[in-house]
């Protein structure tokens, strides 16, 4: 029967589509085996040494988390899932999608080093470049740890740019074309996440708990119609659960937002076109007034659509899941009750 299986699959045509789907995951696995190499190099030769290092200077003491920040988890997830995961795919490229909708979660994870890196960069500046210089040279590195540092960046980039030339040379009607679109999705979230965190940290002003509120899904700034003579910019930001309307700031050239008003998800619709005004569109909620957005483009208008129209489909899957989940514990229950009655 194996056998049987191998020889149908040599005998299954190789179209130029297969061909260029099979070379484009090539490239993929050989850049990842280099990327990984070059962070076990960054982990053994710095990261590992850096409290040991003699000579410290005083501002770097203690800042080995802002240096390199979460790079050694990205370093074990990449060596040990996310390569081994890559190589099993050679001939079946279209199955790509999969693993990275299968560990989003760990993807995610980029975020944090993306966040970190403005502080990460601004102390290499002042310090660290300097301090490393000679190590770099003992170890005859030919490129500067900063330059490394960057590395988990430009992976992540590198990942948005192979699941773009894929999608664009498959066929929408093929198993996997969907998750391949979906992990571009992801891809793109995760290299914008980090500096929505970012603006997030510079949220005043909300009571509630801005980690209840679930993943920061977008945020910029958009138009707030109030009526026809009154409008005002206001800094959006779109979560899981809760979308945030606040004035920004700005003092010393650092910006800030002031919470002004919030609408929970759960309670949104979406009415996506207004007649006669093309880059406007309008969130319905059950409890609050309905309230109007005009985006700077029509491209803006689109990507904003397009997010919160994901996330309100996302939010009616879970909900029917739930509804599924209930009725089947009700269900069991009921049962367990009629069974439990015949016993007695």
């Amino acid at each position: 029967m194996g056998g049987t299986e191998s020889k149908s699959k040599q005998s299954e045509p190789v179209t130029d589509t297969v061909k260029q789907l099979r070379q484009i995951m090539n490239e993929l696995i050989e850049t990842e085996k280099d990327y990984v190499k070059k962070l076990g190099h960054v982990r053994v030769n710095y990261v590992c040494k850096m409290e040991t290092l003699q000579g410290l200077p005083g501002g770097l003491v203690g800042k080995k988390n802002i240096i390199f920040s979460n790079i050694e988890k990205l370093y074990e997830f990449n060596k040990a899932v996310f390569l081994p995961k890559l190589q099993k795919l050679k001939q079946t490229p279209m199955q790509l999608g999969q693993v990275f909708i299968d560990h989003e979660e760990q993807l995610i994870d980029y975020s944090w080093y993306f966040k970190n890196m403005p502080a990460q960069e601004k102390l290499m500046n002042e310090v660290g470049a300097e301090y490393f210089a000679p190590i770099q040279l003992k170890l005859s590195d030919p490129f500067p740890l900063t330059e490394s540092l960057v590395l988990p960046f430009q992976r992540m980039t590198r990942y948005s740019l192979f699941l773009e030339r894929m999608i664009k040379c498959s066929d929408p009607a093929t198993s996997g074309y969907d998750e391949l679109k979906m992990a571009y999705k992801i891809s793109n979230f995760v290299l914008h996440h980090g500096n929505n965190m970012l603006a997030v940290d510079c949220l005043n002003g909300f009571s509630g708990s801005l980690v209840e509120q679930g993943l920061i899904q977008h945020q910029g700034d958009l138009t707030v119609i109030e009526n026809r003579f009154t409008s005002s910019v206001r800094r959006i930001f779109l979560f899981e659960n809760l979308v945030i309307v606040a004035k920004k700031t700005t003092k010393d050239g650092a910006e800030s937002f002031n919470f002004k008003d919030s609408y929970r998800t759960n309670e949104l619709s979406l009415r996506e076109n207004i007649d006669g005004h093309p880059t406007r569109f309008e969130l319905l909620s059950k409890k609050k007034r309905t309230v109007m957005f005009q985006a700077e483009n029509l491209e803006e208008k689109l990507k904003w659509t397009d997010f919160i129209q994901d996330l309100l489909m996302k939010q009616m899957k879970h909900l029917k899941d739930q509804q599924v989940q209930y009725q089947s514990r009700s269900t069991s229950i009921t049962h367990y009750e009629l069974t439990d009655g015949c016993a007695k």
